[in-house]
């Protein structure tokens, strides 16, 4: 830690010592769990694992003197580093010294923590006035053209050389660290997993080290002393997640001390947000001369803290770096939060056009999804509280969720891709398509490597997933699942995650981030005939009056296959019991089923009422198709319209799509012979004049005029 900032130190109330005068604001957080056991650890074990958020920065009250003492509020608080965390652990304990291998030039650094020069001990001195003759003979080298000289098999063969010579040497200096008799040395290894590798033995110099470092911690001894309880010459291992350790490395030592460094909790990154709010607040009050009340600080800190779930400190300081590099207003960082999990600084959710949008969103779904009033109107509801930023806002979990969550459900026809078709439409603009998932391809237990890739070693490790390469690449998209109902049980782990916490961790274990992402889940569940209640379920409801061999009570109660003639309010019933049923009983996945909430949405059957718009569009469609391609206008007579009219309802047990089929059979594929034998010229006027035929072929009339 520079001597500018001092150190600081964890004390027996479990605060960090600052110096400075106290000023009426809010205190600053205790220190970290992970900081006092590292205090404890010094005295106790001879090494030390750092495991986890071990990258970030910490902010931390300001210590100038490096003792001991009580908090008091609103004190200055700086980021600090990990080393610069166990740097001023080390210096309130009487350490001399610290160490560190920097691997940017490939040497071992020391400094130390006291003026007293007889401290600094023999074999890090030894090690430095080493560092010193080889950098000599080197620029010796250089200058006299003997660098570039000699080929290059044999600069290769140099440069491993290098690497166990560093290794070697790595291991000397681990020896005179641990057998020095005092004051108390420190020596921080940043990257323990770069000395070998976890899915293979490790050999030369590396197992050699790793094999001494095990037997080092068993010979340990603490310092010599005066008195009171020394510390021990300390080895400080640091690598982020533990799997990625050397084989060889002695995690299971009595020596050592792993030590997990969580991510920050909310007080941590409240006083994180307050750090960034203070600063920024400062920079609007210099440019614009009007400094932002306690109020709207203390309200932007708040917003900051909340949307930085799931952040370090690092990132929240980066957010602020962001925020005034772009001149954001204190009232847009929560936005600025979400934005830079997902690199994307415009938001649509928070432009005028997209409020407008939803606003009339209600008549633009209902032309475009027609029959559906009821699915239209509970798709906006959903919507607007997005729009409104209040997504989770009830529950106390990640308010990282994704921005919309839709649970369509619904016979075959009525329109559930037709109505993400027209929310991706209404949030991302008129060319915007959702991006579609067959849920029917992914049956198979692996198929979750395809969603998010498949692990190291694995074929096809570096390709990455379907689902994570997409939102990689698009992270403001309208995501749609398609009959979810048919995944593989085992992929519904990831749905509940991105669900909960808006993020996913891919087989290469990078984060990717669903933050401004909408997901929606169609099925057909509850349509079909089915057993909708099991022996189980009767008895955990407190049913015990069915006998064996009572045929409802073995095998369930029987749901009628749903039909068009039944009531809406039937249909909806059923449809949401068997969404129940499927999550409780069949999956075993109720937790999932909450996470869904009131996001569930049922689609009606198309009833007789509909036809006739659904035909209106549909013979748009055709007409715009024959004006685009062949120049020609394309009029249907009210007889033939009335012909495809009766068509398309014989067929509405097939819902939209039946009356799609049926403009297909009865209009397109007769008039596709028509202009296949007699090509229509540009400007020709077509006008359909009847539709003759049995159901299974069709002959039109047709007139035509220039």
């Amino acid at each position: 830690m520079s001597a500018d900032t001092g150190g600081v130190c964890a004390d027996p109330d479990g605060v960090f010592r600052k110096t400075g005068t106290p000023r009426p604001e809010p205190a600053p957080p205790p220190v970290p769990a992970w900081i006092r056991e590292l205090d404890m650890a010094l005295a106790v074990y001879p090494q030390i694992l750092l495991t986890g958020n071990v990258r970030d920065q910490f902010l931390l009250p300001e210590d100038g003197d490096g003792g001991v003492a009580a908090p008091e509020p609103g004190g200055a608080v700086l980021p600090y580093s990990l080393e610069d965390v166990i740097e001023s652990v080390c210096r309130v304990r009487g350490y001399g010294a610290l160490a560190r291998q920097d691997g940017v030039i490939d040497r071992v650094v020391a400094w130390r923590l006291t003026a007293d020069l007889f401290a600094f001990p023999p074999a890090l001195r030894r090690m430095a006035e080493e560092d010193a003759r080889i950098e000599r003979e080197r620029a010796e080298r250089e200058r006299a053209g003997q660098e570039n000289d000699g080929p290059d098999a044999d600069r290769e063969a140099d440069e491993d050389d290098d690497v166990e010579a560093g290794v070697a040497r790595l291991r000397d200096i681990m020896i005179g660290t641990v057998r020095h008799t005092g004051p108390a040395i420190g020596l921080i290894v940043p990257y323990t997993n770069r000395l070998g590798s976890s899915r293979g033995p490790v050999a030369g110099q590396a197992a050699r080290l790793l094999a001494t470092v095990e037997e080092l911690g068993h010979t340990a001894r603490p310092v010599a002393g005066d008195g009171g309880v020394t510390p021990y010459n300390t080895i400080f291992w640091v690598v982020e997640k533990q799997e990625d350790l050397p084989l060889e490395f002695a995690l299971g030592s009595h020596a050592l001390r792993v030590i997990s460094v969580p991510e920050p909790p909310h007080d941590q990154r409240r006083a994180a947000s307050r750090f960034v709010v203070e600063r920024l607040a400062a920079r609007q009050g210099r440019e614009d001369g009007e400094p932002a009340t306690d109020t709207e600080q203390g309200q932007a800190t708040e917003a900051l803290a909340r949307s930085s779930y799931g952040m370090g400190v690092r990132e929240i300081l980066a957010v602020g770096r962001m925020a005034a590099d772009r001149r954001l207003p204190l009232s847009r960082l929560d936005e600025a939060a979400r934005l830079y999990r997902v690199g994307v600084l415009d938001n649509p959710w928070a432009t005028q056009g997209v409020r407008e949008n939803i606003l009339n969103g209600e008549a633009y779904l209902n032309a475009q999804v027609i029959g559906q009033p009821h699915a239209v109107r509970r798709t906006i509801e959903i919507f607007m509280r997005s729009a409104a930023g209040l997504t989770g806002a009830q529950s106390s979990s990640s308010p990282s969720r994704p921005r919309g969550t839709l649970f369509l459900s619904g016979p075959t026809g009525v329109g559930k891709t037709e109505l993400a078709k027209g929310v991706a439409k209404m949030i991302l603009g008129e060319d915007a398509r959702p991006i579609r998932f067959d849920m029917s391809e992914f049956a198979e237990e692996h198929a979750r490597d395809r969603l998010i890739g498949a692990p190291p070693g694995f074929v096809g490790h570096s390709a990455g997933g379907e689902l994570t390469n997409a939102v990689r690449a698009h992270p403001m998209s309208v995501l749609l699942f398609d009959e979810i109902d048919k995944a593989h049980p085992r992929l519904f782990d990831l749905f509940l995650q991105i669900l909960e916490d808006g993020r996913l961790t891919d087989g290469q274990g990078a984060t990717v981030h669903f933050t401004e992402c909408v997901l929606i889940f169609t099925s057909n569940l509850g349509v079909s005939a089915q057993v909708i209640r099991s022996t189980a379920r009767r008895r955990a409801d407190g049913d015990e009056t069915g006998e064996e061999g009572d045929e409802e009570t073995r095998e369930g109660r029987q749901q009628p296959r749903l039909t068009r003639h039944d009531k809406p309010e039937t249909v909806r019933e059923a449809l949401r019991s068997a969404f129940d049923t499927f999550f409780n009983d069949h999956i075993g996945r109720p937790e999932l089923r909450n996470r869904f909430g009131d996001s569930f949405v049922p689609m009606d059957f198309i009833q007789p009422a509909s036809v006739p718009l659904i035909l209106d569009k549909a013979l748009k469609s055709v007409t715009d198709r024959v004006r685009e391609v062949h120049g020609a206008e394309l009029e249907v007579a009210q007889e033939s319209w009335e012909v495809l009219r009766i068509e398309a309802s014989r067929r509405l047990d097939h819902g939209g799509r039946g009356v799609v089929t049926a403009v297909e059979s009865a209009l397109v594929n007769p008039l596709s012979r028509e202009l296949f034998h007699q090509p229509a010229r540009h400007g020709e006027h077509l006008e359909i004049e009847a539709v003759e035929g049995d159901g299974d072929a069709y002959v039109l009339k047709v007139r035509r005029r220039m």
